[in-house]
């Protein structure tokens, strides 16, 4: 699905950038998420007899999926971003990302250049 509605509000290149800042934020949260993980395995050979293992393996199953499912958004966030990046440019005058939204389903949107009035579909 293309976030036509973001896009139409904001124009693509606010939109573009906004969706790079979040992103990286997921990478962010990954990589926190992976040391914690590592950190909490490390303290778990050093933990004692009782409940305290198990929560702190609790701890760690839990933090290594929050690194599993901020990986995925990175990634999704960062394709798709490429993906429509890819697609912005207008054939006839070569402006990037310089474009109004005509309209949209949910495959596809119809672009129109500010520059030039050309107009293209974006799937």
């Amino acid at each position: 699905m293309l976030p036509a509605h973001a896009i139409g509000r904001l124009g693509f290149r606010r939109w573009y950038e906004r969706e790079l800042l979040l992103g990286h934020g997921w990478l962010i949260a990954c990589l926190i998420c992976g040391f914690a993980v590592f950190a909490l395995l490390e303290d778990l050979s050093h933990s004692s007899a009782g409940f305290g293992p198990a929560l702190v393996l609790g701890a760690a199953f839990a933090a290594g999926w929050i690194t599993c499912y901020a990986l995925h958004r990175y990634l999704q966030m960062l394709l798709r971003a490429q993906h429509l990046a890819e697609r912005s440019t207008c054939k006839r005058c070569g402006a990037y990302g310089r474009y109004r939204l005509v309209g949209a389903t949910s495959a596809s949107m119809i672009v129109c250049c500010r520059n030039c009035g050309n107009e293209w579909t974006i799937d």
